[in-house]
C-alpha cells in the first residue's frame, strides 16, 4: 500500500492533470452531441427547461417548499457523486506510476467531459423556462393554477407545521426603530409600514410583528387571494398582510381574516392608500349567516378620510365575507394617524374608539340630494339587493361617498 505523503503526491498530479485537459474534453463532448445525437440534446434540454419553469414558480410562490425540494435534490446528487469521487481518489493515491495517474486521468476527464456537457447544454434552457415563468406567473392561467395549487397544498401545510419562532430567525427579523412607546403603548401606524402595499400588486403578502421584542417574521407570500404567513399571532403582536388594491373594496376583511386574528387583538390590512385596523375575533367557530361584530378603523390615504365601524354584521353564507354592514362613524382623518401612533396593546379598540368624530358634514351634497344618507334608500337598497350583497353596498356608499374610492369594506372572499 503506498504511505501518505506518496498518496496524497499521487492524488495531486491525477487532479491536476484531469482539471487541465477537462476543459478542452467538454467542448469536444458537446460537439459529439449536437452533431450526433442531437435528439438527446433536445430531451434534456426540454426537461431542463421544464424544471426551471417549475423551479421559479416554486420558489416564487413556495419558499419553504422550495428549499426542501432543493435540498432533497442537493442531497441525492451528493449521494451519487461522492462515491465516484471517493473512488476516483483512492485509485489515483494507488497510481504510483506515471502511466498508471495518466490513465486514472483520463478516467477522470471522461467523467468530467459527460457532467459538463450535459450542464452547458441544459443551462440556457433551464434559464429560459426561468424567465418564461416570470413572465408567466401573473398573467398565464395555467401558472397561476399551478402556483396557487403549490401553494395551498404544499407550502401552507408546511408553513403551520414548522415552529413558530423559525419565522423570527435570521436577516430581516429585527425591528430597527423601536415602536414601543412605553411598557403599554405601541406604535401601530409605524408597524404598518413594516409590511407595505406591493407595487404591483402580485399576490398578498403577510408577517408578525412582535414589538415587545422588537422582533418580526419573515414576510410570507400568498396567492392572489390569501396568505399563510405561518405564525400563529399571540396576544400583543400585530399581523399584517395585504389586499389587492384594484378591486371595489381593498380594505375588506373576511371573515377568516378576523378568525386568524386573536381576540382583541389588532390586525392590519394594506391596500394601496387604504388601510384597515380591525379587531380580531379569535378561534371562536362562526357559522355562515351567524353575527359578527365588526370593529375596525378604515383609512383613505389619498382623499384623508376615517371611518370607525363598530356594530354587528352577519358572515355571508356563500363567500364568507361580510354582509349587512352598516353606516360607520366617521372621524378625524389626523386624529385617527395620532391614536395610531400610541395604541394601548393590551386593549387596541379602547383606543380606536375614542378618535373624536369629524367636525365638518360628513356626507357631501350629492349624497344628500341621492338620498344616501338614508338606511332604507330604494335604489340602493334595489341595486344591492340584486347583487345578492343585503345592505352592505348603501351603506358603504353613504360611509364613503366623499372619497375617490366609494367602497372600503363589501363582501369579498378570502382566507
Amino acid at each position: 500500500m503506498t504511505d501518505r505523503p506518496s498518496r496524497i503526491e499521487n492524488q495531486l498530479d491525477v487532479v491536476g492533470r484531469t482539471m487541465s485537459q477537462a476543459p478542452s474534453a467538454i467542448m469536444e463532448e458537446l460537439y459529439s452531441d449536437v452533431t450526433q445525437r442531437p435528439g438527446q440534446v433536445i430531451q434534456n434540454s426540454a426537461i431542463a427547461g421544464a424544471i426551471g419553469y417549475g423551479a421559479t414558480i416554486l420558489m416564487r410562490r413556495a419558499p419553504l417548499a422550495g428549499a426542501l425540494v432543493a435540498g432533497t435534490a442537493l442531497l441525492a446528487e451528493g449521494w451519487r457523486v461522492a462515491p465516484k469521487v471517493s473512488s476516483f481518489l483512492d485509485e489515483a493515491g494507488e497510481a504510483d506510476t506515471r502511466e498508471k495517474r495518466i490513465a486514472v486521468a483520463r478516467q477522470g476527464v471522461r467523467g468530467l467531459s459527460r457532467e459538463g456537457a450535459l450542464f452547458i447544454e441544459t443551462l440556457p434552457a433551464a434559464g429560459l423556462g426561468s424567465k418564461l415563468a416570470f413572465a408567466t406567473l401573473e398573467k398565464s392561467a395555467f401558472a397561476h393554477n399551478l402556483s396557487t395549487a403549490i401553494a395551498e397544498k404544499a407550502e401552507f401545510p408546511l408553513r403551520r407545521a414548522l415552529p413558530d419562532e423559525l419565522f423570527f430567525k435570521g436577516p430581516g427579523t429585527k425591528i430597527k426603530t423601536n415602536l414601543m412607546a412605553d411598557s403599554q403603548t405601541v406604535d401601530a401606524l409605524g408597524a404598518s409600514r413594516l409590511m407595505p402595499s406591493q407595487k404591483p400588486y402580485t399576490v398578498e403578502h403577510g408577517r408578525i410583528i412582535d414589538p415587545i421584542r422588537g422582533r418580526m417574521s419573515h414576510v410570507m407570500s400568498g396567492t392572489a387571494e390569501s396568505v399563510e404567513i405561518g405564525v400563529v399571532q399571540q396576544p400583543r403582536q400585530i399581523q399584517i398582510h395585504t389586499h389587492n388594491p384594484h378591486v371595489d373594496a381593498p380594505g375588506m376583511m373576511s371573515v377568516p381574516d378576523m378568525r386568524m386574528t386573536p381576540k382583541d387583538a389588532l390586525g392590519i390590512i394594506n391596500a394601496g392608500e387604504n388601510q384597515t385596523f380591525y379587531m380580531g375575533l379569535g378561534k371562536a367557530p362562526v357559522a355562515p349567516g351567524s353575527e359578527v361584530q365588526v370593529r375596525a378603523l378604515v383609512l383613505d390615504h389619498k382623499t384623508k378620510e376615517a371611518f370607525l365601524h363598530d356594530y354587528v354584521a352577519m358572515a355571508d353564507r356563500k363567500t364568507f365575507g361580510l354582509s349587512g354592514l352598516k353606516d360607520p362613524l366617521k372621524v378625524d382623518y389626523d386624529g385617527a394617524l395620532h391614536s395610531l401612533q400610541r395604541v394601548d396593546i393590551n386593549n387596541p379598540w379602547n383606543t380606536l374608539s375614542r378618535i373624536a368624530p369629524y367636525e365638518k358634514p360628513g356626507v357631501s351634497t350629492l349624497a344628500e340630494t341621492l338620498g344616501l344618507n338614508r338606511v332604507n334608500n330604494s335604489f340602493s337598497s334595489r341595486l344591492s339587493s340584486r347583487l345578492g350583497i343585503g345592505d352592505g353596498l348603501p351603506t358603504f356608499i353613504r360611509s364613503t361617498v366623499t372619497a375617490s374610492n366609494p367602497l372600503f369594506l363589501a363582501d369579498r372572499s378570502k382566507s
